[in-house]
């Protein structure tokens, strides 16, 4: 248990009546790499919320790097705990939660805030930044091809371009945990290899739970698969073990045009060294970056 970066009991979580999420057990160590895939409705935002702490539990216990909240008679964590907890950990979310207002170079610099001693918070305030989070921010962006974009309002970027965006801001803060929910949706091919890179990039030292709208992906995101249907794991095995029947009876046969590209790409990702040259190919030629999205 001292390497659980994320610990599941008996998780229940019911809204107006209907339960999204029926979890008896459910173990995430330090270091893995994990993807939850599943068809729509089948739980994997509900769960990253919970994780989160944006979505209440209505019965069981949840340990999220060494805290511990849920449901009735569970533990609850204060204001400031929860403030502790949100810093070390990096999400990416469909709605992204970028200030619109600010430049792309801004929302890249505040995920510093999360870095004890990075920056004051009244430097963020008066957007006050040290040179030395702006050089890193701006490197970060440009290794997403966004560097003419730097000074652009976030409400001014392309959905493309904010989902780069929010993975930069990662790099900025360093997370112990990363929570990414399908955060390749919004990209094109070429673009979604830049943004897978970059979030292993950041995921180096960190566990990642990933939400893989795109069974293809597996491969390169995940060493372990949780499969949820129905608010329940219906399989959860290494990335090695699984089969592409488990897959369709997952998606009731309704993505055979992308499972059909699951099997050589599970064959690929057989080692360590398989998966680095699938990771090289993947990323873009520099000629590729000037015309990323």
């Amino acid at each position: 248990m001292k390497d659980a970066v994320i610990d599941i009991r008996n998780l229940r979580v019911e809204v107006a009546g209907r339960t999204l999420l029926d979890v008896a057990g459910l173990t995430i160590n330090a270091g893995e790499r994990v993807a939850l895939v599943g068809s729509n409705g089948a739980g994997k935002s509900s769960l990253l919320k919970v994780l989160g702490g944006f979505l209440p539990a209505t019965k069981g216990e949840v340990s999220v790097l060494g805290r511990r909240f849920g449901g009735a008679g569970a533990s609850t964590l204060s204001r400031q705990q929860w403030r502790a907890l949100r810093a070390e950990v990096g999400q990416v979310m469909q709605g992204l939660h970028l200030v619109p207002r600010l430049t792309a170079l801004d929302n890249v610099v505040l995920g510093a805030l999360a870095r004890p001693g990075a920056m004051a918070t009244w430097q963020s305030w008066l957007r006050w930044y040290p040179a030395t989070l702006c050089q890193e921010a701006s490197a970060a962006l440009g290794e997403l091809g966004l560097a003419h974009r730097l000074h652009a309002r976030a409400d001014q970027l392309s959905g493309g371009e904010r989902q780069k965006v929010s993975l930069a801001r990662l790099r900025l803060q360093q997370p112990q945990l990363i929570l990414a929910d399908e955060p390749t949706s919004a990209l094109d091919p070429a673009a979604t290899k830049q943004a897978c890179h970059a979030l292993l990039a950041v995921a180096h030292q960190a566990t990642l739970l990933t939400v893989v709208h795109d069974p293809a992906l597996l491969a390169l995101l995940a060493d372990r698969v949780i499969g949820l249907k129905g608010g329940q794991v219906a399989f959860d095995v290494a990335l090695a073990d699984l089969e592409t029947a488990r897959l369709q009876d997952l998606y009731d046969g309704k993505q055979d045009s992308s499972l059909r590209c699951v099997a050589s790409a599970l064959r690929a990702s057989s080692s360590v060294t398989a998966r680095e040259a699938q990771t090289n190919t993947l990323m873009p030629t520099p000629q590729e970056r000037p015309y990323l999205a």
